[in-house]
């Protein structure tokens, strides 16, 4: 009699009876699914950020059928109307945005905060992941204001919130690949910084792309608030909105 109950019983019904412990598992298993990513580029960043987005995404340079889409050069072409799109800059952001309204844009500014945690890593000498919340504001500066280092404040260990590190060509793969990465599996409450549309916080008025932190699930970003800004700060982030609003 169980043998021709169980022929009956639907694989969603199974599931549901399964010990709790088993159904996340299941479940585990169908999030595990790779999105696809359009990487979209010629030259050796290209190259670079489509073998690191390979790691945990399906690759693909067709940008007109795949969710997620990364341009680390030239023209996006056509996108699809719901596509999640990052571009290099905020003038490229702010120029598809106006040409496709429904898809979701930014712009990948992280790459001043990358140099600027690998910086305060190597100071510290701890690794990169032990830093968390530097920031990239405006057209792409790093803030280290908020930052920790393996737990402390940053700037225990430096004496400028404003850092001028070398942004190198692994600085800029990162940050483009760690910007679409956030964008399609989340950042689970971290910050990252990508340039959005301003919508006056922190004093960045509106009708621009400015670099903010943010925190992301899947398809989607959320601005980060509560952030208090120190008079050096507050004064490049007017030079860098001035700079943005006149481009």
């Amino acid at each position: 009699a169980e043998a021709s109950l169980a022929t009956v019983v639907s694989p969603r019904a199974m599931l549901s009876r399964a010990p709790r412990a088993m159904r996340g598992l299941a479940l585990g298993a169908r999030m595990m699914s790779k999105p696809s990513v359009a990487v979209l580029g010629s030259g050796p960043t290209a190259a670079a950020a489509k073998a690191a987005v390979g790691e945990w995404a399906t690759v693909t340079d067709s940008a007109n059928s795949a969710p997620y889409v990364l341009v680390v050069d030239g023209a996006p072409g056509s996108v699809k109307a719901d596509a999640v799109v990052a571009v290099p800059t905020c003038a490229d952001a702010a120029k598809l945005a106006a040409a496709v309204p429904t898809a979701k844009v930014v712009a990948v500014t992280a790459a001043p905060a990358v140099a600027a945690a690998a910086e305060l890593a190597s100071k510290a000498g701890v690794a990169t992941s032990e830093v968390a919340n530097v920031i990239s504001w405006g057209s792409g500066f790093a803030d280290i204001s908020h930052a920790t280092v393996g737990g402390k404040w940053a700037l225990t260990i430096t004496d400028s919130p404003l850092p001028s590190p070398a942004v190198t060509p692994e600085a800029e793969v990162e940050a483009a690949v760690s910007t679409i990465k956030a964008l399609a599996l989340g950042t689970d409450g971290a910050w990252v910084s990508m340039g959005v549309p301003a919508v006056g916080d922190f004093g960045t008025g509106t009708g621009v792309y400015y670099s903010v932190p943010v925190v992301c699930t899947p398809g989607d970003y959320k601005r980060v608030g509560g952030i208090t800004l120190s008079p050096p700060v507050a004064a490049a982030m007017e030079a860098s909105r001035a700079s943005l609003a006149g481009a």
